[in-house]
């Protein structure tokens, strides 16, 4: 069968892609894990397949433009000073962690995607771990101390978010602040750390399914456009609200959301209904 067929339907309409967008662009940066609740969106989706996990990259290459966008003028500061070195650094060492972590997790990763139970449980933990957020006071490291020691903890941290309900933001966040980085600066690191981290990992999966993803058309290519265009938009101003939940402590309530969902998801699990 041809990449058409097998995909063919894979959204059913332009508007599913504007919805999976929208829950990306929210979720992304709160920190209620974006992966699991695309997973579970995608699950409600008649029909809903995708060449490996090609569409959900495409809608965090979405937010990632929305982390450039929104940092900016702070990225170009930093080019033209020693920070913007020291920075780079930072960034690959703790990318290269995130990578190898992510290529070891590849496949157990990939396989929860399909399991909502493994996506409950792991909500759960984000829960846990965000909540714990409230008694961690945080630091004063800024980009000139933040230490590649820090980075790496943090990278890998980033690659155990690989696992769909386990939020990225919300573990690297938490990762920051136990290392004694500054709470807004841990989560605007936590932004900026998961940009080379999804170009990555999308050169890595076009490389892979690039040839079914064309083969779709506008079936699929389409509304996963569409909804990274609406991810863009969207997860610009979720990422502005995080930083002043951050700063003002109370980052960790959204642990009360991710705690009660993940359990619900795990109770529909056990009882067959998803």
């Amino acid at each position: 069968m041809s990449g058409n067929l097998a995909f063919r339907g894979a959204l059913v309409s332009w508007w599913q892609g504007a919805i999976l967008g929208l829950i990306q662009g929210i979720t992304e940066f709160l920190p209620v894990s974006s992966s699991g609740h695309l997973a579970l969106a995608q699950r409600l989706i008649p029909g809903f397949r995708q060449p490996g996990v090609a569409v959900d990259l495409m809608l965090h290459v979405g937010t990632a433009l929305a982390v450039v966008w929104a940092e900016r003028r702070a990225i170009a500061r930093w080019m033209r000073g020693r920070e913007g070195a020291e920075l780079l650094g930072l960034l690959v060492v703790g990318t290269a962690v995130t990578g190898a972590v992510g290529v070891a997790l590849e496949g157990p990763a990939t396989a929860a995607f399909g399991s909502p139970l493994a996506v409950g449980t792991f909500l759960i933990l984000t829960g846990v771990v965000v909540l714990g957020t409230r008694w961690l006071p945080g630091g004063a490291r800024s980009v000139t101390n933040t230490g590649a020691g820090r980075a790496a903890l943090i990278g890998l941290v980033q690659g155990l978010a690989v696992f769909p309900g386990i939020s990225r933001s919300g573990t690297t966040i938490a990762a920051g602040l136990a290392a004694g980085l500054d709470r807004a600066w841990a989560a605007r690191f936590s932004f900026l750390l998961s940009v080379p981290a999804i170009a990555g990992a999308t050169v890595l999966e076009l490389a892979r399914h690039g040839r079914e993803l064309a083969a779709t058309g506008p079936e699929l290519l389409g509304p996963a456009l569409l909804g990274a265009a609406v991810a863009a938009v969207t997860g610009f101003l979720a990422l502005r609200l995080v930083v002043r939940t951050v700063s003002s402590r109370v980052f960790d309530r959204f642990g009360l959301y991710c705690l009660p969902l993940g359990a619900v998801v795990v109770l529909l699990a056990l009882g067959g209904v998803l």
